[in-house]
C-alpha cells in the first residue's frame, strides 16, 4: 500500500485506533454484557453503539466518497494539506467525548436489537475498511475544495476533509459511550464474579 500524506494519515490512524478499541471493547465483555441496555432499557447497549458505528460509516462515507469522485471529473489536484472551515472545525468538535450535547440519531443509525457480536464486530471491521479506501483513494484530490452534500442535512456542503474528520471523531463519541454503559447502576457482572464483597 502507497503511503498516504501526513494529514491522511493522522486520520487513517485514529480509524485505525477506533477499529482496535472497539474490537478490544466487545472481547472484554461477556455476551450478556455486550447486550444489556443501561437506564431501564432506555440506553444503547455496547451492541447498539457498534453496531452504529457500522451502519453509520458506511453511509457517511459514501456520501464523502461522492465529493471525492466530483473532484477528481473536475481535476482539482492536492495542492496541499486538506483545511476545514471554522465552521467545520466547530462541527468536528461536537462530535468528540466526553459528549455534553445529545443527539437524535438518524433512522439508517438506529440499531435492531440482539445481532449476533460476531455478525456486528464484523460489519465494524468492514466499515472501517470501507473508510481506509475512501482514504486512498483521496489522497491524490484537494480535499479543501472537494464538496459534498450532509446526508443528514441536506441543505449543507462540506469540504471531504471535514467529513473525514467527522468520520473519525464520531468513532470516538460512539466507543466513550460504549465504555460508559460498564459504569451505569446495574450492569451485570461478569460470570463467576462477586458483587458486594468486601476484599481481604
Amino acid at each position: 500500500m502507497s503511503s498516504l500524506p501526513p494529514d491522511l494519515q493522522s486520520l487513517r490512524d485514529q480509524i485505525d485506533a477506533a477499529d482496535r478499541a472497539g474490537a478490544a471493547l466487545a472481547a472484554s465483555v461477556t455476551e450478556e454484557q455486550f447486550h444489556w441496555r443501561p437506564f431501564d432499557g432506555r440506553g444503547w447497549s455496547i451492541a447498539q453503539c457498534l453496531e452504529h458505528l457500522a451502519l453509520m460509516n458506511k453511509h457517511y462515507a459514501a456520501a464523502v466518497r461522492t465529493g471525492v469522485e466530483d473532484a477528481r471529473r473536475r481535476s482539482l489536484r492536492r495542492m496541499g494539506p486538506g483545511r476545514s472551515t471554522f465552521f467545520g472545525r466547530r462541527f468536528i468538535q461536537s462530535m468528540e467525548p466526553p459528549v455534553t450535547m445529545k443527539l437524535k440519531a438518524p433512522a439508517i443509525g438506529r440499531t435492531p436489537e440482539n445481532k449476533p457480536r460476531g455478525e456486528i464486530v464484523r460489519a465494524y471491521h468492514e466499515a472501517h475498511d470501507v473508510i481506509r479506501q475512501l482514504m486512498a483513494d483521496a489522497a491524490d484530490v484537494d480535499l479543501t475544495r472537494a464538496t459534498f452534500q450532509n446526508p443528514f442535512i441536506r441543505i449543507i456542503r462540506m469540504r471531504v476533509v471535514t467529513g473525514l474528520g467527522v468520520l473519525a471523531a464520531h468513532d470516538r463519541r460512539h466507543l466513550w459511550q460504549a465504555e460508559r454503559v460498564k459504569l451505569a447502576p446495574g450492569y451485570p457482572p461478569a460470570a463467576g464474579s462477586v458483587v458486594g464483597t468486601t476484599p481481604l
